[in-house]
């Protein structure tokens, strides 16, 4: 107890993870392949290093394996990040967030076949709508949604969103909308 207070443990976050609009890597071609080198810059490299420090990553992207594999790469994380299946049908596109069935759909996957080492969720996508806020209130952990700005992408402001709601051991915190 400090002051009156009990200290309430941080939480162990999976950290759902989207590229396009949140990483925004350059893509650089290379001699020889039709498949670009995404390039990662210094700061988005240090901001995700900073997460992984939080929780274990999860891609939730489109990207081919290779690619996020490079960007695995570039990071150089202690922890090698888990991928969500995305299963993305025609009707999920015309849904606010077209990952929404996919990420719940994997969640409840890893949490069935007892591979769930998380107590809490971070989602960070440029593409969280009105669905995604009602998911989060809803899901049985606490979450907190992160919405970057696409063509600003992951920023400080992000990362020091992510580490206030670990450290405050539960709450199922929301950012707003840009």
């Amino acid at each position: 107890m400090t002051g009156g207070r009990e200290r309430v443990a941080p939480m162990k976050p999976i950290i759902l993870l989207d590229i396009d609009g949140v990483l925004n890597p350059a893509l650089r071609s290379r001699p020889g392949t039709v498949r670009p080198d995404p390039l990662l810059s210094c700061e988005k490299k240090a901001l995700v290093r900073r997460l992984a420090r939080c929780g274990r990553i999860a891609w939730v992207s489109t990207w081919p394996a290779e690619m996020t594999a490079d960007l695995e790469d570039q990071l150089q994380l202690d922890v090698e990040p888990l991928r969500v299946t995305l299963l993305l049908r025609a009707a999920d596109e015309a849904d606010p967030t077209p990952k929404l069935r996919s990420v719940a759909r994997w969640l409840a996957r890893m949490e069935a076949a007892g591979e769930a080492g998380w107590d809490s969720v971070v989602w960070i996508d440029d593409v969280l709508g009105p669905d995604a806020r009602k998911w989060a209130h809803g899901h049985h952990q606490p979450v907190l949604l992160e919405k970057p700005i696409p063509d600003q992408g992951l920023t400080e402001a992000h990362i020091v969103a992510v580490e206030v709601f670990i450290e405050g051991g539960g709450g199922g915190v929301e950012a707003p909308a840009p």
